[in-house]
């Protein structure tokens, strides 16, 4: 009876063992496409939508002239350091895999020879496994998952942080290649201008000295010409970087900015915007999260210590058997790993003060940007109603002295280049606008309320070059006359 009873624990014993092993190995998988589809949701919920890798997609984003949205989609797309970023998911992934198992179980064996001829070998077969893994496995599966969300929010964060890159990538060039057009016209009338010095000097009305300054200046515009297109291909070879394309490929952008939007938002919903939108301020607050669950874990778990459980059975060399379950502990005498319990201590003050960090830096960082969007805003202002108009006038008033011969005609095209000058200003105005919105809705963490008003409109080159009074007409002067009909007006 004693030996049925003995037979039966055994059974049972390996049994249990053995559904209990079979039950742990299918707990766990690895999170659905390594939890790029959570990261993509979050972006979607702050105006980023991704879309799925396609390069029909690709093709049909890049045959018409980019605006700022379909370049943040190629980027989001098509770029290779962000498709890296996105494969990083894979370490929190597999740390959400390791999390949800207990460790592998140890089958040993062991055979002993008898020093007795006439007695058989002894054999020993046991199967061991951590108890230790399976009485924490809940609470090691919430703190790697608590882990893989703060992984996946700091991961949208830099997708944001890039979709704010191309933004403004895309408006340096847009601007660069209008500098350039501009750049272009001004060495035109610099070219002009020599022109009419070599004509003056040959019909003995110039001095050599001044046609050597007139021909100084025009070189001078025609340097400044190629360092504007120099600079329009640095501009556009950056947002080719960001886009994942050649800087030789066939997309455009178009040739002009569009202009400022009527009414911008207001700095306090921003700031409440901000604290709800930032990701990374959100994967902070999930890490201080983690980081307090963990201390909590780690003071109950040093009493555990290792908790072994396992199955023997072993054939004596009298030719019986003997078969049960084992138990292995780690006594916690010496050490009760108060150095565990200091170590996530010290994790979770670091990530609280990250949280302190980073939500000052949402505060200071939108108020900066709000401050930098305001300035460039009044600088766009100052420039299209004050500034131009008044070089432009001045050009129209000057015209009309020449045409009364009461100034020179190297003065009026002095003026007109002062004229451009402004105009060019105005432009980067306008650019220094629309990096100022991009660094603001970075900051804000989600796209601007106001995003949805921006006028589609651009900044018409011409609207700018027409004086607001037409000279008067004497074509006997001829120097007039050919300022007329040279491309200045």
């Amino acid at each position: 009876m004693k030996y049925a009873t003995r037979q039966l624990r055994a059974r049972s014993a390996g049994t249990l063992l053995s559904v209990f092993l079979f039950v742990l190995a299918g707990c766990a998988g690895l999170p659905p496409d390594y939890g790029r589809g959570d990261v993509d949701q979050l972006l979607a919920d702050r105006g980023r939508a991704v879309d799925d890798a396609a390069s029909d997609l690709l093709v049909e984003l890049i045959a018409a002239p980019l605006t700022p949205e379909s370049a943040i989609r190629i980027a989001l797309l098509n770029n290779p350091s962000l498709q890296s970023t996105y494969a990083s998911l894979g370490f929190g992934a597999a740390d959400v895999y390791a999390a949800g198992r207990i460790r592998n179980p140890v089958l040993g064996a062991s055979l002993l020879s008898p020093s007795q001829s006439d007695e058989r070998d002894q054999v020993t077969f046991g199967l061991t496994t951590s108890f230790t893994d399976l009485i924490t496995l809940p609470a090691r599966t919430r703190l790697a998952a608590g882990s893989f969300a703060a992984l996946q929010q700091a991961i949208g964060a830099e997708v944001l942080n890039a979709a704010a890159q191309t933004e403004q990538a895309y408006f340096n060039y847009v601007a660069a290649q209008q500098v350039a057009a501009m750049r272009a016209q001004i060495a035109r009338a610099g070219a002009l201008s020599a022109a009419l010095a070599t004509r003056y000097r040959e019909a003995g009305n110039l001095t050599p000295r001044e046609l050597a300054l007139e021909r100084a200046a025009a070189s001078q515009t025609q340097l400044a010409a190629l360092d504007a297109q120099a600079a329009a291909y640095a501009a556009r070879t950056n947002l080719a970087q960001m886009l994942g394309l050649s800087v030789a490929g066939n997309w455009t952008v178009p040739a002009q900015l569009p202009l400022p939007v009527t009414q911008e938002d207001e700095l306090d919903g921003l700031l409440a915007l901000a604290k709800e939108s930032r990701l990374d301020l959100a994967s902070a607050r999930t890490q201080a999260g983690v980081r307090a669950e963990q201390l909590g874990v780690v003071n109950w778990t040093r009493w555990l210590g290792e908790l072994d459980l396992g199955y023997e059975k072993e054939r004596e060399s009298g030719g019986g058997s003997l078969a049960g379950p084992s138990l292995a502990w780690e006594v916690p005498i010496f050490t009760q790993h108060q150095d565990d319990v200091l170590r996530a201590d010290t994790e979770l003050q670091i990530a609280l003060n990250e949280v302190r960090r980073v939500s000052t830096d949402v505060d200071n960082s939108v108020r900066l940007a709000y401050a930098t969007l305001g300035n460039a805003r009044a600088r766009v202002a100052q420039y299209r109603d004050v500034l131009i108009p008044q070089r432009v006038e001045t050009v129209a008033s000057a015209q009309r002295e020449l045409n009364y011969m009461l100034i020179g005609v190297f003065e009026l095209l002095a003026l007109k280049q002062e004229e451009y000058d402004a105009y060019q200003g105005y432009l980067e105005a306008i650019r220094d606008y629309w990096l100022a919105r991009a660094d603001l809705g970075l900051a804000t963490g989600t796209a601007l309320p106001s995003s949805s008003s921006i006028d589609k409109k651009g900044v018409d080159v011409e609207s700018f070059t027409e004086p607001a009074s037409a000279p008067m007409d004497h074509s006997g002067h001829t120097m007039s006359h050919e300022m007329n009909h040279g491309g200045l007006q």
